[in-house]
């Protein structure tokens, strides 16, 4: 070991370690790449679901009516989506037999059934459970934030490694390995900042929110008395609603606006509470959108998709050619004395 000067060791775990998350590194990278232009190719693959008549919106009991006419057996509402623009609005049905949620997809000018689509169903499920948590459960997500770690010191090492260059090299013939040094140095910041904040929702605990408790089959308010209720403490658009739950009997309200505020609405006396501070942790909440652009939307959100899909595709191209100079040049050569 006296001849491996402090870059060889370098090179040696950007290598090794680079080898042994590669392949999984890839595969998390292309499936957060085709996630984050999920919206275009949900609009490309199902256009009935955005064909909208108009953009003006009813009152939001007109589409939780629409919505109990459809209702299957043992279905009941989870949540209602109200976002503006082309979009539709949307209506979360879970089921208590198997836990299976459905989408249904209202027209926002005259709350008819536009489509239906399971939640998870689709090769976008399939994409997501596999980005989430490699099909698995819990064990799958605590894998996921290990590939994280491993990525995040393969790209520091191989930071470290261009800031210390090896003394006299050779003129190589082999183009990929300089552009997976270039390609590698311009995208360090970007895949750095998703590795790291996928890594921290890993690690989270609040990963498994996307599967909540069973929201009550008949709340007593109507939806109009819960929106009254919560107006006076709204600030912006309102965005979403999610019915009272077996264990919380509030009803929630998100408001879109400069910063996102929450108003609970006591589902028996209809009081209302502002619950900024209480419905998600602000540090878990920044995360999250800087992950997965969630509640972005317009032009911020086409930025994020925009930056998302070539970090997504920067990280591809790096991971391939490391893994090409890898298999091809396996050894590290030892410093002459």
């Amino acid at each position: 070991m006296a001849g491996i000067t402090l870059r060889d060791t370098g090179l040696r775990v950007h290598r090794w370690l680079g080898l042994a998350v590669g392949l999984f590194a890839m595969a998390l990278a292309l499936s957060g790449t085709i996630l984050a232009c999920a919206p275009l190719i949900e609009r490309i693959a199902s256009p009935a679901r955005y064909r909208i008549s108009g953009e003006q919106r009813l009152p939001a009991d007109r589409y939780a009516d629409a919505a109990h006419r459809r209702l299957r057996p043992g279905e009941r509402i989870a949540a209602l989506s109200l976002e503006q623009g082309s979009s539709p609005v949307v209506v979360t049905l879970d089921r208590p037999s198997d836990r299976a949620r459905r989408l249904l997809f209202l027209d926002p000018a005259t709350a008819g059934i536009l489509a239906s689509a399971w939640q998870c169903g689709g090769v976008l499920g399939m994409l997501r459970r596999g980005h989430d948590g490699l099909f698995l459960s819990g064990a799958g997500r605590a894998i996921v934030g290990v590939i994280g770690i491993g990525l995040i010191v393969v790209t520091l090492s191989g930071l470290w490694m261009l800031w210390r260059p090896q003394r006299k090299a050779k003129r190589r013939t082999n183009r990929a390995p300089r552009w997976h040094r270039i390609v590698g140095l311009w995208s360090t910041v970007p895949v750095l900042v998703m590795t790291a904040s996928g890594v921290a929702l890993a690690f989270s605990g609040e990963v498994d929110s996307r599967v909540p408790v069973l929201p009550l089959t008949r709340p007593s308010l109507p939806v109009e008395r819960v929106i009254a209720s919560a107006r006076p403490l709204a600030h912006g658009t309102l965005g979403m609603i999610a019915w009272p739950t077996e264990r919380s009997p509030d009803w929630t309200l998100y408001y879109a606006g400069n910063t996102m505020s929450v108003v609970k609405v006591a589902d028996d006396s209809a009081s209302a509470v502002a619950a900024t501070g209480r419905a998600a942790p602000v540090m878990l909440t920044w995360v999250q959108r800087l992950h997965d652009g969630r509640g972005m939307s317009g032009t911020w959100g086409g930025v994020w998709r925009t930056v998302a899909t070539l970090t997504g595709l920067a990280a591809l191209w790096v991971v391939a050619t490391g893994l090409i100079a890898g298999a091809i040049r396996p050894k590290v050569r030892r410093a002459r004395r």
